[in-house]
């Protein structure tokens, strides 16, 4: 079986297609993963995809992060988070704007996602493009969040996670995971190409590197970095595989209906500690 690739919405996403039949990560994998390194998302229709294979393709852009939340996870598999908005205890915080786990000093890599269950309508991922939102961005914020950093906390998701399962906020995790600061502008870890790393569901604030105030608000920034024309949206379809680069794009749910029926197999990679795109250079040269 033969993959076909077509580009989608400016060039920062890409649909793999090639007929009918069963994806394997040893056999189409790669052509999968070369396409990664040059667009921000990939879309996968018309292709079964079993759990093991979804670990496998996982695997070849990362090492897998294991699921630690343990009443969600998949029977077969601790790498393949069951996503299911309609449980009794759903994912939280996938309605804002994020990047995922940036709430650590190494976040998430790549996300992948796989519909097993889709609503007859809404549901949809949005995906914003963060190279295109820096490239487009005026000169003057260029210049003053050059070095820049933003600080990201766990707080919101405590306090979210409590508030839709109706329980306490959960105890230590200002121990378990304290404030860590990334670069706004972030390299992209191969190619250094800068883009905007924020998050709405972490992000409390931005500091710049002399410690003053920088010419954009936090808010005003956001809100800017997700408008329409950066934006793309995906129409699940069972059996759809999402893939995108963390390191290049924001995303969030589109679940106004919160109740209908959507479950989603999630996997992610380990990633590295974001790289401001100031002064950057290549791992091979620094």
């Amino acid at each position: 079986m033969s993959l076909d690739f077509a580009a989608l919405h400016e060039d920062f996403v890409v649909e793999v297609t090639g007929g009918t039949g069963v994806f394997l990560a040893g056999r189409d994998g790669e052509a999968v993963k070369e396409a990664l390194a040059g667009y921000s998302v990939a879309v996968l229709r018309g292709l079964e995809l079993a759990p093991a294979e979804q670990v496998a393709l996982t695997r070849l852009l990362g090492e897998p992060e294991v699921v630690t939340d343990l009443r969600n996870h998949h029977p077969e598999s601790r790498d393949i988070l069951v996503v299911n908005n309609s449980s009794e205890r759903p994912v939280v915080g996938n309605r804002c704007w994020h990047s995922d786990r940036s709430f650590l000093p190494e976040p998430t890599r790549y996300t992948m996602l796989r519909a097993e269950v889709v609503p007859p309508e809404g549901g949809d991922t949005l995906i914003a493009d963060m190279v295109a939102a820096y490239a487009q961005s005026p000169t003057a914020w260029k210049e003053s969040l050059s070095g820049a950093v933003g600080v990201h906390t766990y707080d919101k998701i405590a306090r979210l996670r409590a508030e839709i399962h109706g329980e306490p906020v959960e105890e230590g995790y200002e121990k378990l995971f304290p404030p860590v600061r990334h670069p706004v502008v972030r390299a992209h870890p191969e190619t250094g190409t800068p883009a905007f790393y924020l998050n709405d569901l972490c992000m409390t604030g931005i500091e710049a590197p002399d410690g003053g105030s920088v010419a954009v608000a936090l808010d005003e920034l956001s809100a800017y970095a997700t408008e329409d024309r950066f934006v793309y949206r995906h129409h699940w379809r069972v059996g759809d595989v999402l893939i995108w680069d963390n390191a290049r794009v924001l995303h969030r749910a589109d679940l106004r209906l919160w109740k209908l029926p959507r479950v989603l197999h999630r996997t992610t990679t380990a990633g590295l500690p974001p790289r401001p795109a100031a002064g950057y250079a290549p791992d091979a040269v620094r």
